[in-house]
């Protein structure tokens, strides 16, 4: 019975950390009937366990075994505290849909495709395809177009309900499409926004492009420039617009002091937090900056190791993005929470995966990529199915 001692007093430690510790989800955070039943379980573990250790006791075996599956309902119950709810978002008549952003209020926005298309996810930032913008309020699709546009993206909502993205208009003065970012004020005037040198016609097939990513509450709007083909996008140069001015953010790791070679914002919270992407020293890396603290992680390990992308950041500092190369999503609580000193660890990562397995062999989870965050850690976003069709999703956090 000693074993069963060990192993019992080591999982309560570990329960016990779990559940109380300074990094664990706070138990006001979590609903109340899920934070009731694991109170109770851990209230009976707690109890059996001290009554286990009179090694005198008759019914000390009873006792064991009523202890080892009270420890196994806690191990069941105790990954509701990280994991998210997720429900589907698909425009009616369209062939794939993609949710992008989110705001306080819960309106949802984002685009989507009615025609077949060559498939996006080589490049998921930025879409390839003809696409139509849409806003999801109160269950009702609202179908928005830029007028003049015959292709519209929206990437981004604040809590005022403006909007961003970028769109597509054939222009007299050029024998090409051309390519403009945008801010859609909730009063229904639109103002083009262009990084300077992106609004010219295009020379080739590929074209450089202002595409904003979010705006928050202040107005500050947060992008890139990318390099749009027919089939792919890439990030040149990140940038901040503020009161009509652009700034470029060029994030510099103190490991690479030449900087990287590309780069792109992707989000900014209302307090002004930047979330984006960055190549150097080999691999797509998320990047965080707050105030003049920059962190730079790739999943699952802080150290270089796989090619990663931030979508989003809240007012918490709580970020998403997704790996690349498996389409999986991920999730960190406050990222800078076990920091000491601005010393890099590593994140808390919580993986996001809509419900349902791949075809494939060995099977895996389906592809998910996050892209907008609220400061209720609400998560939009957009998944394949196992027919590799693309739905958007919207994730509630249980925890």
């Amino acid at each position: 019975m000693s074993y069963f001692a060990d192993f019992a007093a080591s999982y309560m430690e570990y329960v016990h950390s779990c559940f109380y510790s300074e990094n664990a989800p706070k138990v006001h955070n979590v609903p109340y009937r899920t934070r009731k039943i694991f109170m109770s379980l851990v209230i009976e573990a707690d109890e059996c366990e001290r009554g286990c250790k009179q090694a005198a006791s008759p019914d000390a075996e009873e006792c064991m075994l009523r202890f080892s599956f009270t420890l196994l309902l806690i191990a069941v119950t105790h990954p509701l505290f990280a994991q998210f709810t997720y429900a589907p978002i698909n425009v009616p008549g369209a062939t794939s849909t993609e949710a992008r952003g989110i705001n306080n209020n819960g309106e949802i926005v984002g685009f989507y495709v009615i025609a077949a298309c060559v498939e996006q996810r080589q490049s998921m930032e930025v879409p390839t395809c003809p696409t139509h913008g849409f806003k999801l309020v109160n269950g009702r699709y609202i179908e928005l177009m830029v007028p003049t546009s015959f292709r519209t993206a929206i990437m981004g909502v604040n809590d005022y309900g403006d909007l961003v993205g970028f769109y597509v208009t054939t222009e007299l003065t050029c024998s090409s499409s051309v390519y403009h970012g945008f801010i859609w004020y909730h009063t229904n005037t639109v103002r083009k926004l262009d990084y300077p040198g992106t609004d010219v016609c295009p020379t080739n097939s590929s074209a450089a492009v202002t595409v904003p990513f979010g705006i928050n509450k202040a107005g500050v709007v947060v992008g890139g420039v990318w390099g749009i083909g027919p089939n792919s996008s890439f990030p040149g140069n990140g940038w901040v617009w503020r009161n009509g001015t652009f700034t470029v953010m060029n994030p510099t790791s103190p490991n690479n002091p030449a900087g990287a070679c590309c780069w792109s914002v992707t989000g900014i919270s209302n307090t002004g937090v930047l979330a984006g992407l960055l190549f150097q020293a080999d691999f797509w890396q998320a990047w965080m900056k707050a105030g003049t603290d920059q962190d730079f992680f790739t999943y699952p390990t802080v150290t270089q190791c796989c090619d990663t992308t931030a979508t989003g950041v809240n007012s918490a500092v709580d970020m998403i993005g997704f790996e690349h190369g498996n389409g999986i999503g991920w999730f960190t609580k406050h990222i800078e929470l076990n920091e000491v000193n601005d010393t890099e660890v590593k994140p808390n990562f919580i993986k996001m995966a809509y419900p349902g397995q791949t075809n494939i062999q060995p099977p895996g989870p389906l592809p998910t990529f996050p892209f907008g965050i609220n400061d209720a850690r609400g998560v939009v976003g957009t998944y394949f199915d196992t027919n590799n069709q693309q739905h958007g999703f919207l994730a509630k956090p249980n925890f």
